[in-house]
């Protein structure tokens, strides 16, 4: 029970970093590419991953499972990534706030269907009741404000959804052979592999050679923080408390990346917001009863 407890306080732990990660981000795309982002971001922090893995356990995989981090480090970082920044490319925010965070909806499906964890009724409705609670609070309460955005950048937001489940999914099988470290560290770096491909292409140097102090202090809390720490943990939720349990805190991330917004940037918080955000928090109590 204490291990819960202490899996549960993690993983909102893992929501406020990512929530404040938002607001990090943004701030880098006014001096870096969305492209560069992603990439200086997993491929640095995959390196420093494998260097904690080094240091503090036996790197060793057996080769049949090589292939499965490799295919969970294509899902959930290369493939996920490419389709959450297009998604905001071709549609408003708002619509890839919501669609993106229909992750523990096909999580839930996924992990009943596959075997890993039972069908239960109660996490269906704090599933739904978390949903909703983020639709209240990435719309601000204008209900038409969903209605708008490109076809293409919605599907590509749907895709990314469906892709962050299937990743923290497959997960399950490997955390019960190896450590969170080192399922995290070989997924980053399987993914961060395939980023690669697009350095040629894509990486400017001139970009991070702008970039002032503030941005670099910036880049190095969301490599260390976002990176490293919080997929470390969100692996050790999966493996403690279950993946569908896991992925009712990512409906935290919007709520804590709204109040990081109205600290850091004076973004206005309003009513319905909160009432979203109060929604989203019943939503993580109920999964846990």
């Amino acid at each position: 029970m204490e291990r819960e407890r202490l899996s549960d306080f993690l993983l909102l732990c893992v929501s406020a970093i990512w929530g404040a990660n938002l607001v990090a981000v943004k701030f880098l795309l006014n001096d870096l590419s969305p492209v560069n982002v992603i990439l200086i971001r997993f491929i640095t922090g995959s390196v420093l991953l494998f260097l904690l893995l080094f240091f503090l356990e036996d790197v060793k995989v057996p080769p049949r499972d090589i292939w499965r981090l490799t295919l969970l480090g294509a899902v959930g970082i290369a493939l996920y990534q490419f389709l959450f920044t297009f998604a905001l490319k071709y549609t408003s925010a708002v619509n890839v706030g919501i669609l993106i965070n229909m992750s523990p909806i096909y999580g839930g499906f996924l992990s009943s269907l596959f075997g890993y964890e039972k069908f239960v009724k109660k996490r269906l409705l704090a599933i739904v009741t978390g949903f909703i609670g983020v639709y209240i609070l990435m719309t601000k309460g204008d209900w038409a404000s969903f209605m708008g955005g490109d076809v293409a950048g919605n599907v590509l937001a749907l895709l990314a959804s469906f892709s962050w489940a299937l990743y923290t999914i497959l997960s399950k099988p490997l955390l019960e052979k190896h450590s969170p470290l080192k399922v995290t560290a070989y997924s980053m770096a399987a993914g961060s592999i395939l980023l690669g491909f697009f350095v040629p292409s894509f990486f400017d140097w001139g970009e991070l050679a702008r970039l002032s102090l503030t941005g670099w202090l910036i880049v190095i809390f969301s490599i260390i923080f976002s990176i490293v720490v919080a997929f470390f943990l969100w692996y050790r939720g999966v493996a403690r408390i279950g993946a569908s349990r896991t992925m009712i805190y990512q409906y935290c991330v919007p709520a804590f990346g709204a109040i990081a917004a109205y600290f850091v940037l004076s973004e206005t918080l309003h009513f319905s917001q909160l009432i979203g955000g109060s929604i989203i928090f019943l939503s993580v109590y109920l999964a846990r009863r």
